[in-house]
């Protein structure tokens, strides 16, 4: 009766979400006091693998990794985007160049100051239409160059890099556990 009553009272104090253990059923011998842990101190990590360059140029739109992710080679990190030349900036270059060239032949040839006057002024208009003009905007990638891990990623998103710009750290991969598993032993 004893062992039903205490049963019972054992399964409604585990019903009503309590870890109440009757005293008969407690063990008899004391727990070892808990001896206090001082907190493992962590020396950083050195840096391990080879810099990850961007080998091109632009600003980061977007990043598409993060730290100890494994890669593959030719996988896509970033997306960059890049200004080039409109053919409206092509074409006043080669125009300005061309007044900058005739300019210089009428120096030579001691023009009168009338023209040398006209020809800096259309000049000076080319290279306020230069400065005014649009460039387009182009995205190009950065792949991974090799498989591996990358360690402590340094570009995000809105970076201005250059070609020699490190983006992360590539580690080679661990080498695969090639250990048997047992299923059993006999």
């Amino acid at each position: 009766m004893k062992k039903s009553i205490g049963t019972g009272l054992l399964l409604i104090a585990f019903a009503a979400g309590g870890t109440v253990v009757p005293r008969w059923l407690a063990p008899s011998h004391k727990a070892p006091a808990a001896q206090p842990v001082a907190p493992a101190i962590v020396a950083p990590e050195p840096a391990v693998g080879e810099p990850l360059l961007a080998g091109q140029s632009g600003r980061v739109h977007e990043v598409f990794y993060h730290a100890g992710q494994p890669v593959r080679r030719g996988q896509l990190l970033l997306k960059l985007l890049q200004k080039q030349p409109s053919v409206q900036q092509l074409q006043l270059q080669r125009r300005l160049n061309q007044q900058q060239l005739a300019l210089a032949a009428l120096r030579q040839q001691l023009a009168p100051a009338g023209q040398l006057a006209a020809a800096e002024a259309g000049l000076a208009a080319t290279r306020e239409q230069l400065a005014r003009a649009v460039p387009m905007l182009n995205f190009v990638y950065v792949t991974a160059p090799a498989d591996g891990l990358l360690l402590a990623p340094t570009a995000q998103a809105g970076d201005q890099l250059r070609p020699d710009s490190p983006v992360a750290r590539l580690a080679p991969l661990p080498a695969p556990d090639t250990t048997p598993l047992l299923s059993h032993v006999d």
